[in-house]
């Protein structure tokens, strides 16, 4: 009874319901039969391998069927940033921890200002101490990430569990920023 495993074990994949093949370490007449399907039918069972190959056939059709695979729980992701506010002039750095494995692959970013995505500027993205964009000039006018925009697809690096995403702001009139990264998690 070593094989059974409560909860999510982070290897186990259900794959459908579908018959297959096996024994498993259970009653296996009890889907067919009842709980008392092995008192009646057991001896039978064990003397006939025709019989007990279409009982594990039957048995196995009730449950779903599961394999084991290596951790790859990758799913698509969101982080927000914001939303902040800001005076003109000023300039904020927004921290998020995923808390698991992240890559960035598009961002998503407006202000309030009239128009929107003018009264801010994104001037840097670090992930951990590694830099993602350049930290020389004013940086990118937040309506550069604007949801209709093409070609604002980014493949930032993967932050690690233990490391944070820190987006830093500056603001050019007084408004509200709020930002998405979305891309790839691992949980």
């Amino acid at each position: 009874m070593s094989n059974i495993q409560i909860g999510d074990d982070g290897w186990t994949e259900i794959v459908g319901e579908q018959q297959r093949g096996g024994t498993p370490n259970i009653d296996t007449l009890a889907p067919i039969l009842g709980a008392g399907g092995y008192d009646v039918l057991g001896e039978m069972l064990q003397k006939s391998p025709a019989f007990a190959n279409y009982v594990a056939q039957r048995a196995a059709s009730s449950r779903p069927v599961t394999y084991r695979a290596p951790l790859q729980k990758a799913r698509d992701w969101d982080l927000s940033f914001g939303p902040v506010s800001g005076a003109a002039g000023t300039t904020t750095v927004i921290t998020v921890a995923p808390q698991c494995l992240f890559r960035g692959e598009k961002v998503m970013a407006t202000d309030s200002a009239t128009p929107a995505g003018t009264g801010t500027r994104i001037t840097q993205v670090l992930i951990g101490q590694r830099l993602q964009r350049p930290a020389t000039g004013g940086g990118s006018l937040t309506l550069f990430f604007a949801n209709g925009a093409l070609g604002n697809g980014i493949k930032w690096d993967t932050c690690q569990q233990a490391l944070s995403i820190a987006v830093t702001v500056s603001f050019v009139s007084a408004c509200t920023f709020d930002m998405t990264v979305f891309g790839k998690a691992v949980v």
